[in-house]
């Protein structure tokens, strides 16, 4: 197995874990209106609001956890250079959901962690981050120097240049 359709079966599985969460949620939706189509009298009818407050948070919690593994699983398939960072995340969240999210923990771990990504992403930096960054207070302010000696373009609203 090549190490493209190891990437591509980590999407598949990081997706497989964000459509779990949303059979849960089905389940759920199918329970809350079972629950409200109860026969019953007046106060001995079950509170109906209080299980679609319980639903709305529940389903807002389900859709957090099964947010990363789309955005990633998204990622991966269009081969992003953030597919890593976030297929890693999105991992370590699904899992806690026992078994597909446990597995497709274990499998984005597992390639991620080892060196079969370095063939399809690349290590160095993509082209619009390749500005170098200054870190310490002697080359931060050697930059700022830098920068406030280097005169800023004109523009003459005016007399637009010429972009043909």
């Amino acid at each position: 197995m090549t190490n493209e359709d190891h990437n591509r079966y980590v999407a598949y599985a990081l997706f497989a874990n964000a459509g779990f969460y949303l059979l849960i949620m089905g389940f759920m939706a199918v329970m809350l209106f079972l629950m409200s189509s109860l026969p019953g009298d007046g106060d001995r009818r079950p509170p109906i609001a209080v299980f679609g407050i319980m639903f709305g948070f529940m389903a807002v919690l389900y859709a957090m956890f099964a947010m990363p593994s789309v955005i990633a699983g998204y990622g991966l398939l269009k081969k992003k250079h953030w597919a890593r960072t976030a297929s890693i995340i999105a991992g370590i969240i699904a899992g806690m959901n026992f078994p597909i999210g446990t597995g497709a923990c274990v499998y984005a771990l597992w390639f991620f962690f080892s060196d079969n990504w370095k063939e399809i992403y690349p290590t160095e930096a993509p082209p619009y981050q390749t500005k170098q960054i200054a870190y310490g207070v002697e080359s931060q302010r050697a930059a700022y120097a830098e920068a406030e000696r280097e005169p800023a373009p004109r523009f003459d609203p005016y007399n637009p240049p010429d972009w043909r």
